[in-house]
């Protein structure tokens, strides 16, 4: 066996927050001080899930790692860290068996140990569940977990077990190098055997049906898609607790941005994500953020519509969209064009190079070259006017995109209508996972710092891949990036630039931007964490100075 770097203490590795007394503000309006302990902040969607199993968009997976704890977090660097676990794991010669100590001090949050029975329950009851193909391209890493989703096999053949109650041993199909970073997502967090089996349907229905084992306790759930504020509550029985210097934080659900900044002007929140002309009018600031993420906004087809199956239609409108345009005169927030699907900073090759700098630009923009598609297109398929339906989600820089998009497809593209659609998001999944759609237009950001991440939402039967594309070659580069070559770090990467290639070649999808995180935060309030994959805005860390 080898043994992956490992860390002389937990606490000393994932906890560099400071400190403060235990004490409350007594509610009112924010102030800056080192004396508060409590925070209130401004997200512009509701909470959809807060089960590990269920939860598939970014704004639950983000919450969830305030109140839940898997193996291991992501330093600063994307790096995993102990936090369940002991230390890292070791990993047997053929880089296929993964043997983890637990955190012998981790608890639920009504006292009851986290055991590695926890994670072996928690992990086969997510390829058991319903959806479980929506967590498939993470949990698909296990041995047997393919066939399981598949139906064709029994969770108990997953490749998991607990060898006694703090040592789990977890089984690849194949090699994954990233495999740890895996462990630090919702997908892979444990729940706890003996309280859902006693919830039965009920389990994580509120914040009063779910245990927890993070940094904070869930308050004021009051359930998918009823929506309402939340908070975060220290946890008492974490076991570093006395590391976490904030006794709450308070989750305000608004959805107008202009609300939401004159809250933070007034004092009475301490941040707020900002987009657009906001982004304009407050980049000059002192509590003006940006951090940078790995997340890409595209365009999806619905490739069962008999016009949008034809790669001439969904060539034309990518060649009407000038991303150059939309980000710098009308979003003009930070975002940038989009040249691939997957943005930079998420990944480098063997030799140090960047995965979309690599992959070079493959998304022009040609208006007359689109006309002349979409006049191909009309003629073939014997139609003069086409009216598409746009499905979008609440959110502000959402809206201007669609907004864009409609008026620069209808202009190039003669006889094109484009009806745009906004819904909470929660009905946006389900639309989208029920194909409920012409054209849909989503974001995505990267799960662990791999380009697999974004290119394989869209392989064959993929329950991501709500638009339907099939494509025998992006399938294959994609397969012996997980196998063949999983071992060969360049050939991987060679495999992925190539499926990457065939994707936008074949306008399977339409990378429009890559998206920034843009804020107003207190000054005051510090140690934030922001990661370019995986979680964004964990406040286990966060306190005021």
């Amino acid at each position: 066996m080898r043994r992956l770097r490992t860390l002389s203490t937990v606490a000393a590795t994932i906890v560099t927050g400071l400190v403060l007394a235990a004490c409350t503000t007594g509610g009112g309006a924010p102030s800056d001080g080192a004396d508060r302990t409590t925070a209130a902040v401004v997200v512009f969607q509701d909470l959809s899930s807060i089960d590990p199993a269920q939860g598939v968009d970014q704004g639950s997976m983000n919450a969830m790692h305030n109140f839940f704890e898997g193996l291991y977090r992501l330093d600063a660097q994307n790096q995993p860290v102990p936090a369940g676990a002991a230390a890292l794991p070791e990993v047997s010669d053929d880089g296929l068996v993964y043997t983890i100590r637990l955190n012998p001090d981790a608890r639920w949050s009504d006292g009851v140990p986290v055991t590695a029975h926890d994670y072996v329950f928690a992990w086969r009851r997510a390829v058991g569940m319903p959806n479980a193909a929506e967590h498939q391209r993470t949990l698909g890493f296990l041995q047997g977990a393919d066939q399981i989703v598949a139906g064709t096999a029994d969770p108990s053949t997953l490749g998991v077990e607990a060898l006694d109650d703090l040592t789990l041993r977890a089984t690849l199909r194949a090699p994954a190098a990233f495999f740890p970073s895996l462990l630090a997502t919702p997908a892979f967090f444990p729940v706890p055997q003996h309280f859902v089996t006693a919830q039965g349907a009920a389990f994580a229905t509120t914040s009063d049906h779910v245990l927890f084992n993070g940094p904070f306790v869930l308050e004021g759930f009051a359930g998918p898609g009823i929506g309402g504020d939340w908070a975060y509550a220290r946890n008492e029985l974490h076991w570093d607790a006395d590391a976490v210097a904030l006794d709450r934080v308070d989750v305000r659900v608004i959805r107008e941005t202009s609300t939401a900044v004159n809250l933070f002007n007034a004092g009475e929140v301490d941040q707020v994500v900002i987009s657009g002309p906001q982004v304009q009018a407050n980049s000059g600031r002192e509590d003006f953020v940006v951090d940078q993420t790995a997340t890409v906004g595209f365009l999806g087809y619905n490739h069962g519509h008999p016009v949008l199956a034809d790669q001439r239609a969904r060539e034309a409108i990518s060649l009407a969209i000038d991303r150059e345009a939309l980000t710098e005169r009308v979003l003009a927030d930070g975002s940038t064009p989009a040249t691939g699907l997957v943005p930079p900073g998420l990944a480098t090759s063997p030799t140090g190079t960047d995965f979309a700098a690599d992959a070079g630009d493959a998304l022009p923009t040609d208006t007359a070259r689109a006309a002349a598609l979409w006049q191909q297109v009309r003629a073939d398929h014997g139609f003069t006017d086409l009216t598409l339906r746009l499905e979008t989600f609440d959110a502000d820089r959402i809206a201007t995109v669609a907004e864009y998009l409609q008026n620069a497809l209808e202009t190039t593209l003669d006889g094109l209508t484009v009806t745009v659609t906004t819904n909470p998001v929660g009905v946006f999944l389900d639309k989208t996972a029920r194909q409920d759609f012409d054209l849909y237009l989503p974001t995505w950001a990267a799960t662990f710092a791999d380009p697999s991440s974004h290119l394989s939402l869209f392989g064959t039967g993929e329950s991501s891949n709500w638009g339907g594309y099939s494509n025998p070659a992006f399938d294959s580069l994609l397969e012996a990036a997980r196998t063949t070559h999983a071992a060969d770090a360049q050939a991987r990467w060679d495999d992925l630039l190539a499926a990457q290639q065939v994707l936008l070649a074949d306008h399977g999808v339409t990378p429009i931007y890559f998206q920034p995180s843009t804020l107003l935060r207190t000054p005051a309030f510090r140690g934030v964490e922001f990661r370019t994959s995986g979680p964004a805005f964990f406040f286990g860390n966060a306190y005021f100075a």
